[in-house]
């Protein structure tokens, strides 16, 4: 059984977004997380509206942001853990003006930073933060991990958010 993803694209960024490449970095990670396969998750990726809407409901915080992470009941994790076969791991929305703003913030390339936001995301519904400086340093490493250094640059980066 495979893990059933949903990736969900505004047709304003149709265009902009890999969907075959996205949906293979998403297995990679979460075959690398060893989450089973049958997991579930949502991915919107969408414009700074949706994001600033989602970031002020959620968060209290009136301002679009790059990505935001919804996981599941707390009770689901580890994923498959209760004996189900499927697992709903959660919900994920990424801002592509978003994106393209932290590329050229950071000095990476905007398909890097997609892939980015789709990982950072899922280590989320993982239960991974950034909460904390140890959070935070065991976070990143494990991007290094799944996706090269590169992604230092993106950590190293002054706050784009």
């Amino acid at each position: 059984m495979t893990n059933r993803i949903e990736l969900d694209v505004d047709d304003a960024y149709a265009a902009q977004v890999p969907s075959t490449e996205l949906l293979a970095l998403l297995e990679d990670v979460l075959a690398a997380e060893s989450v089973e396969a049958a997991a579930q998750l949502t991915i919107r990726i969408t414009g700074d509206e949706l994001l600033q809407e989602l970031n002020h409901t959620h968060r209290g915080i009136d301002a679009p942001t790059d990505v935001l992470s919804f996981p599941a009941e707390d009770d689901d994790f580890p994923p498959g853990e209760d004996g189900e076969s499927e697992s709903y791991l959660g919900d994920i929305a990424i801002s592509v003006p978003a994106v393209h703003r932290n590329a050229q913030l950071t000095g990476t390339p905007p398909d890097r930073e997609l892939r980015h936001l789709v990982t950072h995301g899922v280590l989320h519904l993982l239960g991974y933060d950034h909460d904390s400086d140890e959070d935070e340093a065991r976070m990143r490493a494990r991007e290094v991990v799944l996706l090269g250094d590169w992604v230092n640059a993106i950590w190293d980066a002054p706050p784009t958010h």
